[in-house]
């Protein structure tokens, strides 16, 4: 599908992006009591098997929070940060100096997966709001392995997903640092299209 969107359904993919990195960006800051920036330099369909390419991070290390999606859009979601910048992460939401964090215990898991599970949320409300289709995410998990190990087991449902990822690139940013996070929205069969078409008539009835 991704070759086969318009210039038109690109656009409202990109905006939609844009809505859904604005909320997130405002329950970061609000819950970090600081400024988070979040751009989004790009959006995209891809294929299911060609994600860790898309993202440039074939062959690397990653932290991934993973939820389930349930309701009108049932999906699973993932936001994908670098391994090399997660320490950054939980020092801003446990509000300790930059570069304080030096192990990834019990209690940074819980507060990476706090800050995945915010960012999804946020996306997930604004998306589900502009395109009129309700949305519910599961508590979500963590996983620290090679990018294509985590889609090897995340494959294992395969049955019921679909063979299409909306990828958002984020860029998030703060006053002395930033990082990238990639969210990754995987519809299951069918789901897809049933987003693009909700998509189409929300622009078109705006």
């Amino acid at each position: 599908m991704g070759d086969k969107l318009t210039d038109y359904q690109k656009d409202a993919l990109k905006e939609l992006g844009n809505i859904g990195a604005g909320s997130a960006a405002t329950a970061l800051s609000q819950m970090l009591g600081k400024d988070i920036g979040l751009d989004i330099p790009k959006v995209s369909i891809v294929d299911v098997t060609k994600i860790a390419e898309a993202t440039g991070r074939k062959e690397t290390i990653v932290a991934a929070v993973y939820l389930r999606i349930f309701g009108e859009i049932k999906a699973r979601a993932l936001i994908v940060f670098p391994q090399d910048r997660v320490l950054f992460l939980i020092d801003l939401l446990m509000k300790r100096n930059i570069g304080e964090t030096k192990e990834f215990g019990e209690t940074e898991q819980s507060a990476l997966k706090e800050i995945g599970n915010i960012i999804i949320s946020a996306y997930l409300n604004s998306i589900s709001k502009f395109i009129g289709l309700n949305a519910v995410p599961s508590v979500p998990a963590l996983a620290v392995d090679m990018i294509e190990s985590i889609f090897e087991a995340i494959s294992a449902e395969m049955a019921e997903m679909g063979t299409e990822a909306l990828l958002i690139e984020n860029e998030m940013s703060e006053s002395v640092t930033k990082t990238k996070a990639d969210l990754i929205l995987i519809p299951d069969k069918g789901a897809m299209e049933k987003i693009i078409k909700a998509l189409d008539d929300a622009v078109k009835g705006a």
